[in-house]
């Protein structure tokens, strides 16, 4: 991914985390993957070359078993990308999108 492709948040240096939090699986079922699917790759068309580097990733992904995490993580990344300025470190483009 490039520089144009994604955004650093800053984390509030009081906040120390110790291990990543852990999202339990939950099994999606195909419908709602292939929805998923759809959204991420009509948001990842709006940034030059993204749409590719989604399907890798996901490619990638599916091999690992790890497809719903990873359209989860990506779907993310790509709405910060789209919705908060370069400098933005508080996402609060994002904070007014969800809200708005």
């Amino acid at each position: 991914i490039k520089m144009e492709q994604f955004r650093t948040v800053r984390v509030n240096a009081a906040e120390k985390v110790l291990q990543p939090y852990q999202y339990p699986l939950v099994p999606t079922p195909y419908d709602q993957r292939k929805e998923m699917g759809d959204t991420l790759f009509a948001l990842s068309k709006e940034v030059p070359s993204l749409a590719d580097s989604c399907a890798s990733i996901l490619r990638e992904a599916r091999e690992r078993d790890e497809w719903d995490q990873a359209v989860a993580e990506l779907t993310t990344q790509v709405l910060v990308v789209l919705k908060c300025e370069e400098e933005d470190y508080n996402l609060e483009g994002l904070m007014r999108h969800l809200n708005g």
